[in-house]
């Protein structure tokens, strides 16, 4: 299997995860490591922004297995693309923290 094909697909099982913890996913999973002060009554709200964070580093690795196919990468861009990710990432996290807080 090459890599672009191993990126998309991790990529995919990513973005899955992410919806799954958004709309299944029970809010004990991450009360102790990120919902510290979320209200009860937005814990459900808070596991949805923390999902759509999860989805947000999948299609940042789905960006760039596709770019693989289209066209090489190198690693500085790559590097450039995952920071953007993280950084969406932590900005998702800490907009849920700032508005579902008690």
């Amino acid at each position: 299997m090459a890599k672009y094909e191993m990126l998309i697909l991790l990529a995919v099982i990513i973005i899955l995860a992410g919806f799954f913890l958004g709309w299944k996913g029970k809010t004990s999973m991450i009360r102790e490591r990120f919902s510290s002060g979320v209200s009860p009554k937005n814990e459900r709200k808070f596991m949805m922004c923390t999902g759509g964070g999860i989805s947000i580093l999948g299609a940042d690795l789905l960006i760039l297995g596709i770019l693989e196919i289209i066209h090489p990468v190198s690693e500085e861009t790559a590097l450039i693309i995952l920071c953007i990710g993280i950084v969406l990432f932590v900005a998702v996290i800490l907009t849920g923290q700032k508005y579902f807080r008690r």
